[in-house]
């Protein structure tokens, strides 16, 4: 072989590995930025928890700046990023994202995609609007409760003017274990009379619909100022001698009055 093809192969050589390295080179690059490419878009899609401290925060835009942790107002604060924050990605519309507290940090969880976190450190950094947010939203609070306990007077209004007596809206914690007479008001100004046994915190035995003489277990829950009884929603308030009313929302005249089974008429 003689020098100019020797010359030649030897270039040919080089050149030829040079290729080979760009090529590892390239593809090492191509797939590290794609895997980066591709993890920030799965966590673009999918949710993932974050906590957000916002016990300054809240202080600084609450009526009081000493207030303890028991104290701070987080559901105005969480109410007001659902609402100005991508509001449809939240699961009270339908979405992936939830939010709740954790008050032994004075901090917000949140599993929310990173577009929504995004949305968030936005929203938190601009103190000006969270103040306005968040007073919007404890206004609309005040409103709402306003509202309702107007609406639950006018409902209490004319039964206790047809009972003589006055009504006072049950507590959450109101007790209601045991067994109860009950007797409902019907429309045509007859009065029907039954036993309710509640049997423990969820469960409640009423006579079956089929059959008044015997009796069926369906669940119940109680909240400040209502009773649900298999999904139907009452009204319920006390007398001063604890004698429960039952006022269904739908049909207010047709309320029922339970006295406890030990207790006298």
């Amino acid at each position: 072989m003689n020098r100019s093809n020797l010359r030649f192969s030897i270039a040919f050589m080089l050149f030829a590995c040079l290729c080979v390295a760009g090529f590892l080179a390239g593809n090492r690059v191509g797939f590290r930025e794609g895997y980066a490419s591709g993890q920030a878009k799965r966590q673009a899609e999918d949710p993932y928890p974050k906590v957000y401290e916002v016990g300054d925060l809240l202080r600084s835009t609450g009526k009081d700046a000493d207030a303890t942790t028991d104290q701070l107002e987080y559901d105005s604060l969480m109410a007001a990023i659902e609402t100005s924050v991508f509001p449809g990605e939240w699961e009270a519309l339908g979405g992936d994202c939830c939010i709740g507290v954790f008050p032994q940090l004075e901090a917000i969880y949140v599993n929310a995609t990173s577009g929504v976190h995004d949305g968030i450190g936005t929203f938190l950094d601009d103190l000006s609007s969270v103040r306005l947010a968040v007073a919007e939203a404890q206004a609309e609070r005040r409103d709402m409760r306003r509202r309702q306990e107007e609406w639950v007077n006018s409902m209490l209004q004319p039964v206790s003017e047809k009972l003589g007596e006055d009504l006072v809206p049950i507590d959450a914690d109101f007790d209601l274990l045991g067994i109860w007479d009950v007797q409902r008001n019907l429309s045509d100004g007859s009065v029907e009379s039954s036993q309710w046994n509640f049997i423990d915190a969820d469960t409640v035995e009423v006579p079956a619909p089929e059959d008044a003489n015997k009796t069926t277990s369906v669940w119940y829950f109680v909240a400040a100022g209502s009773v649900v009884v298999s999904g139907k929603p009452y009204i319920a308030a006390k007398t001063k001698r604890d004698t429960l009313v039952l006022i269904p929302s739908n049909q207010p005249l047709a309320f029922m009055v339970a006295r406890r089974g030990d207790d006298e008429p």
